[in-house]
């Protein structure tokens, strides 16, 4: 099985923004969502269903897709970012100057929404499982945190192991996984492409 992972096109606007799970793209991550959906849609194989987070920024971003691949998106509101259950008390600027989430995180510590890393990271496994067991050949749209948490999972980093990973991921790139069974039945996971841009008239990591 393939499976495509997609992070949402550019969302945030000046140093003094916010994030929250209501931020509209802007005008360039629009561009990038209809770069991306054209990318995806001349594929020689490409997505037969879209699968997003609730996000504003996300569905902005599966819309785009979904009109270039004329298929429907599928919302599963276990694929929003963390801690997007409440605004950031970080300003972007707050957050490149101090880098307060620049640490090793473990399962029982909590973004500021209350929410525990263990518990999301348990969320988009349980998430990603279902948009597997539904077939065809899924793109998910969704966060940077949230693919890396999908990402975890499918490289069988298990919940509870803390995150001393990290992967880059700009916006509205895609991941490219490739899903098998060996012999005896286990499950091997093969990422063939991580964070592709090449498609993108601008690049963005915010």
């Amino acid at each position: 099985m393939r499976l495509l992972l997609a992070r949402h096109g550019h969302a945030t606007s000046g140093p003094d923004h916010r994030w929250t799970a209501e931020d509209p793209l802007t005008p360039l991550g629009l561009r990038q969502a209809q770069e991306l959906g054209r990318y995806v849609a001349g594929l020689r194989r490409p997505p037969t269903r879209i699968v997003a987070s609730p996000a504003v920024r996300a569905l902005q971003t599966a819309d785009a897709c979904a009109r270039a691949l004329r298929v429907e998106v599928a919302v599963d509101d276990r694929l929003i970012e963390f801690g997007s259950g409440a605004i950031s008390p970080f300003t972007l600027a707050e957050m490149f100057a101090q880098m307060p989430y620049d640490e090793i995180w473990h399962a029982d510590d909590s973004a500021w929404d209350g929410e525990a890393v263990g518990t999301f990271w348990s969320r988009t496994a349980s998430a990603i499982e279902d948009v597997i067991a539904g077939g065809g050949l899924p793109l998910v749209v969704s966060h940077g945190g949230t693919t890396t948490a999908i990402l975890r999972h499918l490289l069988h980093v298990g919940p509870g192991e803390p995150d001393a990973i990290h992967f880059f991921l700009s916006n509205a790139g895609i991941s490219d996984v490739r899903l098998r069974e060996d012999r005896l039945g286990r499950r091997r996971a093969m990422l063939m492409r991580m964070n592709d841009t090449h498609y993108l008239s601008d690049v963005t990591e915010v």
